[in-house]
């Protein structure tokens, strides 16, 4: 087994494991027991689930983890295709494993404050800076996937289809936590839009994490770039 194909399969594998660890803490986790409309809500799911949460935080310390992992093992499958741009987004992925994980800290101190009989406010503030900060990352996280998606269509042995995902994926992020930022009175209108571009945004790697398992790095479908 070549070491592209390799690479192709752990990446492949990480950005599932990824997914299914996502879909756990934020999807199951995060969005059963927090209400960010009603803080009280919210204290009583704390202090009924603790071990629940505390399971989804160590998933999210898998993800922050698979999110270093992926930056490397994506940097060495497309590093031939242009080594400084694919430096420069396996280091912005790693930085926003790093904001990811500021973030989750949050996460931490809102469990901490429910089992020390914080109020119910305090606990929301410690949930709305884990969702602060995860969106400023996300930002980042838009730059990542441009990158990959500029990295992949020019690569001859990625489909372009990808490429154009990525890219488009990347713009939805970035654009979509700017705004949440820059426009706050307009929470509804960019929710509805985020709805609209999660299709995108899911699929690009996704997408690209089942086609490394399953035709990355592999000889027939590999194609030097030529130098220029």
């Amino acid at each position: 087994m070549s070491g592209k194909r390799k690479m192709a399969l752990f990446s492949g594998f990480s950005l599932i494991a990824m997914a299914l660890a996502a879909g756990y803490a934020y999807g199951y986790v995060y969005g059963g027991l927090i209400d960010m409309n009603s803080p009280q809500d919210t204290y009583r799911n704390l202090r009924a689930s603790g071990t629940l949460f505390r399971n989804g935080m160590v998933a999210w310390g898998a993800i922050v983890l698979l999110d270093l992992l992926v930056a490397g093992s994506l940097y060495g499958f497309l590093k031939e295709v242009h080594p400084r741009l694919s430096a420069l987004t396996a280091l912005i992925r790693a930085l926003y494993a790093f904001i990811l994980l500021a973030a989750v800290a949050h996460l931490v101190e809102a469990l901490a404050l429910v089992e020390a009989a914080a109020g119910a406010i305090e606990v929301l503030l410690a949930l709305q800076r884990f969702e602060l900060i995860w969106s400023q990352g996300l930002i980042l996280f838009g730059f990542h996937l441009f990158g990959m998606g500029l990295l992949s269509v020019k690569a001859r042995f990625v489909p372009s289809f990808f490429g154009w995902l990525l890219l488009v994926a990347g713009c939805c992020y970035t654009g979509i936590h700017l705004a949440k930022i820059a426009l706050p009175g307009y929470a509804q209108q960019i929710a509805f839009i985020e709805m609209i571009a999660s299709v995108p945004m899911a699929l690009a790697e996704i997408g690209l994490a089942f086609w490394l398992v399953f035709r990355g790095g592999k000889r027939h479908s590999f194609q030097p770039v030529k130098s220029a």
